[in-house]
């Protein structure tokens, strides 16, 4: 049976005056592969317009000889813009705002993919983001102020820490684009400490509920978070098998603020899958005999 659309928009409203947060949108996917990224368009074929990219100093010339040997040589364009202008802004007038905000940073030298580096220096907003393998928090201004626009929410959860993962990766994706972590604009958060309990997102993340009233504490800050409207990519648990275990979240970067010619990581490596070894079959008949 089908219902009409008066019965769905009461529904609606119903739904919407008793949930704890508004509305929300789909979850964002990964941003779709742009002809810059498909590793066979040289510059001089792609799109142009986009103006006022800054050329790679020497440093990161010498980064991309060291961490890219295998990156083809052919300069490649940064994204031009297509949506509509992100809030979070770069360059100065991001760090001006993390220096307002009291944010502990520290510039930091060039790295080959990042606009505007800066190392975290102490805890965000009261909230302490850490790796397990003792990794600072490198990463562009505008990932720091994007995520320092959100601890209110996460603190009135009680989040008192957040363990992290490959804030600056330089990668692809598995699907073959710019992986959003090359530009330090991309963070994976794995767990979360909350009144001194730890919640791993691939335990105590509830799947398949969506954002509305009741939900586990790590659903309503993935709801939470992606309510600011801040980041161009969301994902999760429900999203897909390569997000089971933590939230990604990410910003686009701006036009302009990349070099032309960064060079293009090697592809990641096909994951292998452990092959099941079977146990020796035990020999029934001859214990039955003893």
């Amino acid at each position: 049976m089908q219902l009409g659309s008066p019965f769905l928009a009461l529904a609606a409203g119903v739904l919407a005056g008793c949930a704890t947060v508004p509305p929300l949108p789909a979850p964002t996917p990964e941003l779709p592969l742009a002809a810059w990224e498909g590793g066979t368009t040289a510059s001089k074929n792609a799109p142009q317009g986009s103006g006022g990219r800054r050329a790679p100093s020497p440093a990161l010339a010498k980064t991309a000889e060291r961490g890219t040997a295998d990156a083809p040589s052919s300069p490649r364009l940064a994204p031009r813009a297509t949506t509509a202008p992100s809030p979070i802004p770069g360059g100065a007038t991001c760090l001006s705002e993390l220096k307002e905000l009291g944010v502990p940073f520290r510039t930091s030298e060039p790295v080959l993919g990042i606009a505007t580096p800066i190392v975290l220096a102490g805890n965000l907003d009261g909230i302490r983001f850490y790796a397990s393998d003792h990794r600072p928090f490198l990463a562009d201004c505008r990932l720091v102020l994007a995520l320092r626009r959100v601890t209110p929410d996460l603190r009135a959860l009680g989040v008192s820490s957040v363990r992290f993962s490959g804030a600056y990766v330089y990668k692809l994706t598995h699907p073959g684009r710019m992986s959003m972590h090359a530009f330090g604009l991309a963070a994976d958060l794995h767990a979360f400490e909350i009144h001194g309990t730890t919640l791993e997102v691939k335990r105590d993340f509830a799947r398949g509920m969506g954002c509305r009233d009741g939900l586990p504490v790590l659903n309503q800050i993935a709801c939470r978070i992606r309510a600011r409207g801040l980041f161009k990519e969301q994902l999760g648990p429900d999203d897909n098998a390569a997000h089971f275990d933590h939230f990604h979240v990410g910003l686009k970067p701006l036009p302009g603020e990349l070099a032309d010619d960064l060079p293009l990581p090697a592809a990641p490596k096909p994951v292998k899958r452990a092959t099941r070894v079977n146990a020796p079959r035990r020999n029934v008949s001859a214990r039955s005999a003893r």
